[in-house]
């Protein structure tokens, strides 16, 4: 048998095994994932973590509109540590960690219908200037809140079967 032969004997292999386990695509048309789409509003959260990463979750579940369904609450904690540190106690390296805490209600009844956390670190550099440290922490800032909205849509899009109706 081929190389070739071998790869595609695999493949379909591959292919029947995640149809046989009753595999489906999440965002497959008629979904419950792909139907969330622009149905949940996020809350305004103070803050540039919070704008940053309700910006990223507007982007992956879509702008919803005043009568939206369902509603997304979150807390947001980013706590900072130092990690490297030189011989006369400067730190050159900072780690970023966010925990979201986040909560979905039906907009016309408040009763919780999905709730969860999601946790993510980052890194940036620091040098002797202040400059270039500070936008290495806001750019660091925002990875970690786009890393913690990319969790919580995919989290959302999993369970969505189960809470949405």
């Amino acid at each position: 048998m081929s190389l070739y032969n071998r790869r595609g004997l695999l493949a379909g292999s591959a292919a029947l095994l995640l149809w046989g386990c009753g595999f489906e695509p999440v965002y497959k048309k008629g979904s419950a994932a792909s139907e969330l789409r622009g149905k949940i509003a996020i809350d305004v959260v103070r803050g540039r973590n919070g704008f940053e990463l309700r910006e990223r979750l507007e982007e992956r579940l879509g702008r919803a509109g005043e009568a939206a369904p369902y509603v997304l609450t979150f807390k947001l904690d980013v706590t900072q540590t130092g990690l490297a540190v030189t011989a006369d106690e400067g730190t050159t390296r900072y780690n970023l960690t966010g925990v979201v805490k986040y909560t979905i209600r039906n907009s016309a009844t408040g009763i919780i219908v999905f709730e969860d956390q999601a946790k993510n670190f980052t890194a940036f550099s620091s040098t002797t200037e202040t400059y270039p440290t500070r936008v290495a922490e806001l750019d660091a800032n925002v990875r970690l809140a786009q890393a913690l909205a990319e969790q919580i849509a995919a989290r959302i899009a999993v369970t969505a079967k189960g809470w949405h109706k």
